[in-house]
């Protein structure tokens, strides 16, 4: 298996961040799917929504061997806004996304190991995450890699399913 790196993103690199989620933005819209075709175009809301997640440090990198970007995501220590007060130690993964040119390689799935281990290594039981609900084919991905169905919601004008994985 290829070697995958975790890293923060630094200030400087937000552009890296937005570039990766409008790639997969466009990547699914044209295959018919307008789940992330916010990320095309930011509407404030959403701005404003990822803005405390680079004040808070919260963005980070994967990389390769080659110290190339693969992905980006934002891990939260907490996230009331999407979770509540669930009980259980947990990392909350958003704005998971994978670089179009390495897709293909279940990067996906290497990224998703590495972020395990590094919330096993911050001491968290859970890996949270949540996608939309009309989304078969990555609810099946989540669900391949372990990740456990708990409950629909709506939210940020979406129909979310919320995943957990227990990983201690």
């Amino acid at each position: 298996m290829q070697e995958i790196s975790l890293r923060k993103v630094r200030p400087d690199e937000r552009d890296t961040v937005f570039r990766l989620l409008r790639e997969s933005g466009e990547w699914l819209l044209e295959k018919g799917n307008e789940y992330w075709q916010v990320y095309i175009d930011l509407p404030p809301f959403l701005m404003n929504w990822i803005q405390p997640g680079f004040d808070n440090n919260e963005f980070y990198f994967a990389q390769n061997a080659d110290n190339e970007i693969i992905g980006c995501f934002r891990l939260q220590d907490e996230d009331p806004m999407f979770w509540g007060d669930r009980p259980g130690n947990a990392g909350y993964l958003h704005s998971f996304a994978v670089s179009r040119k390495m897709a293909g390689q279940r990067n996906g799935y290497k990224v998703l190991a590495a972020i395990e281990s590094l919330c096993r290594e911050n001491g968290k039981e859970y890996l949270r995450l949540d996608c939309g609900t009309h989304l078969d084919t990555l609810r099946a991905y989540y669900e391949e890699f372990g990740f456990n169905f708990i409950a629909d919601m709506y939210l940020m004008n979406s129909n979310l399913t919320l995943y957990e994985k227990r990983i201690a």
